[in-house]
């Protein structure tokens, strides 16, 4: 370690000695002060300086931080940290039982620069809600760089936090209510208070039990998901005599399984879509759609705000416009059929935004000469755009 690496860690240890406890439990929490989301700190290094008193630095100054924006952070004792920081990460879910979520704390320094990737999960299920990152120079301002990654999480964990404390919150008053039921409820003597016989002897009630906190249930994985939509649609070029552009309006619902491995859903979708044509009156008996059909959808897991699909939809579209006209007669439903991939951005953990980009097929249908012809319309979808909603 050099001159300025040795010079760096002491100062940081005097300063998170003075300051700031380098374990905090449960017992630490004042008398009577409302509950906090708990987070728990575990650093890894992912190159460089990788000595204990070097990661049990960074997380007492990723501690500080924390307990400066009223959060509980607490950090695995001195001599664990090695053994942790190459732990798996159900190993490290395990130590931060009794935490509201999981800081993995990694970094890579050099001699001259650190480089912090910061990310934050939630212990009940492993999903990863948060990320942040920074690169500083090595100096006695590395607080600077802890304070930086410190400001990119909080947004990104405003609604998770709050969630977390009123869940605790909830759990205290229960707990309390408890205790004080208990209080209120002596148990009866042997004899009544006049004298009489003695009442039949029972086993005394066993109180409730009050221990640990019970981690709060997690997020069902069954969901309904609601999104509301429009696209544009371009015609592939040998439509452009009849067709040069359409446009389409979509709603649609589907069910949601979320597992490890991917994130599936399936459901309905309907809409109204329009073909416009190259030329007055020509292809006008296409100037107003209905479709209707399913959908499927396969994505990546949900453990970011940003996530990759594909989507897949199959059904018919409703022809409603009028064929008064049309000298061949037409059926009035056209087999569509819908492919491709998207992004879909989280707002927040109900409302977000998707953005697809899919391949259509739509088969117009008709009788020439007493047969049935068949001809398709291709296109492309390009973009649809999507808000959703989740319960």
């Amino acid at each position: 370690m050099s001159a300025r690496f040795r010079a760096l860690v002491v100062a940081l240890l005097l300063l998170s000695a003075a300051v700031f406890p380098q374990e905090v439990g449960p017992a630490d929490a004042a008398v009577g002060e409302a509950p906090k989301a708990v987070v728990f700190i575990v650093p890894r290094p992912q190159g460089g300086e990788g000595d204990a008193p070097f990661m049990r630095v960074l997380a007492a100054a990723l501690q500080i931080g924390l307990a400066g924006h009223g959060l509980e952070a607490r950090m695995p004792e001195a001599l664990s940290l090695p053994v942790l920081a190459v732990a798996p990460l159900g190993r490290l879910l395990e130590e931060a039982a009794g935490a509201d979520f999981l800081i993995l704390e990694g970094y890579t320094s050099t001699g001259q620069t650190i480089r912090m990737e910061v990310e934050v999960l939630r212990v009940r299920d492993g999903e990863r809600l948060a990320a942040a990152s920074t690169s500083r120079r090595i100096d006695l301002r590395l607080d600077e760089a802890v304070d930086a990654v410190v400001e990119q999480l909080l947004p990104q964990l405003e609604l998770h936090l709050a969630e977390a404390a009123s869940e605790r919150r909830q759990a205290a008053a229960a707990a309390a209510a408890a205790l004080a039921a208990q209080a209120g409820s002596p148990q009866e003597e042997g004899t009544d208070a006049s004298g009489g016989s003695p009442q039949p002897e029972s086993l005394p009630a066993e109180p409730p039990a009050v221990g640990p906190e019970s981690p709060p249930e997690g997020r069902p994985d069954h969901r309904l998901e609601a999104g509301a939509g429009g696209a544009t649609f371009f015609p592939m070029a040998e439509l452009d005599p009849l067709f040069r552009f359409g446009y389409l309006a979509e709603l649609y619902l589907e069910y949601r399984l979320r597992t490890a491995a991917a994130a599936l859903a399936f459901g309905l979708y309907t809409g109204y879509a329009g073909l416009l044509p190259a030329e007055p009156g020509t292809a006008s008996y296409f100037g107003s759609l209905v479709p209707v059909g399913l959908s499927l959808r396969l994505g990546t897991p949900e453990r970011s705000k940003l996530g990759v699909h594909l989507r897949v939809q199959a059904g018919a579209a409703l022809n409603l416009s009028p064929q008064d006209k049309v000298v061949q007669r037409l059926t009035r439903v056209l087999p569509q059929a819908k492919a491709g991939a998207g992004l879909s951005l989280a707002l927040t953990p109900r409302l977000g935004l998707s953005l697809d980009f899919l391949y259509e097929l739509l088969l117009y249908m008709y009788m020439q000469d007493g047969a049935l012809a068949v001809e398709p319309i291709m296109g492309f979808n390009v973009p649809s755009l999507f808000v959703y909603m989740r319960w």
